[in-house]
C-alpha cells in the first residue's frame, strides 16, 4: 500500500536505495484507531551491522534526533529513549529476534498514546532489507506529518551503517 518514491539526492543515488514513502492504512491491528506508515530500503550493510545500529545507544543517537536508547533488547523488558540525562521516551521491548526483528512501543508519557516501532532486518545478495513500520494509536496526522518525522531516521540509519 505503500507508493514508491525514488531518492532524489545524489548521496541516495549512490547508495541504490528503494524508499517507500509513509502511507496511511485504515486498518487497525491493535484494535485500536490509529494510523500505519511503512518504510523500506536496502543498504550494503549485513542485518548485524544494521542491527548493532538499532540497538546500541552510541549509535542511535546518531539517527534518533539524538536520543540514546537504553535496553537490555530482552522481549518484555523496558526501553528508555534519552537525550543526555532526560528521559524522552520510555516503552517496551515488544519483540527482539537478533538480526531479524526488533519491535516496541514508546510514549512520551503515562497518559500519551503509545507508538509501536517495528524494524524488519532480511539479509539480501548485496546487504540487508530494512523495514519500519510505524503504528501510531489515535493518531490525527497526515502521512506527510509522519514522513518529515520518519523519513529523517530512515535515511540517517542509512547512512550510518552503509560502508564507504
Amino acid at each position: 500500500m505503500t507508493a514508491q518514491m525514488t531518492a532524489g539526492s545524489a548521496v541516495d543515488s549512490a547508495l541504490s536505495v528503494r524508499l517507500n514513502s509513509a502511507t496511511r492504512v485504515s486498518y487497525s491491528p491493535r484494535g485500536a484507531a490509529g494510523a500505519a506508515y511503512a518504510f523500506a530500503a536496502d543498504v550494503r550493510a549485513d542485518p548485524g551491522r544494521v542491527w548493532t545500529a538499532l540497538t546500541d545507544p552510541g549509535q542511535t543517537a546518531v539517527y534518533l534526533y539524538g536520543l540514546t536508547a537504553h535496553s537490555t533488547w530482552l522481549s518484555g523488558d523496558p526501553i528508555e529513549f534519552r537525550l543526555g540525562d532526560r528521559t524522552e521516551l520510555t516503552g517496551r521491548v515488544l519483540y527482539a529476534n537478533s538480526r531479524k526483528r526488533l519491535s516496541y512501543l514508546l510514549r512520551s508519557g503515562p497518559d500519551d498514546p503509545p507508538t509501536y516501532v517495528t524494524w524488519l532486518l532480511r539479509p539480501t545478495p548485496a546487504g540487508c532489507a530494512i523495514r519500519l513500520e510505524i503504528y501510531e494509536v489515535d493518531d490525527a496526522g497526515s502521512p506527510q506529518e509522519a514522513e518529515d518525522v520518519w523519513r529523517p531516521v530512515f535515511t540517517a540509519l542509512r547512512l550510518l551503517v552503509n560502508p564507504t
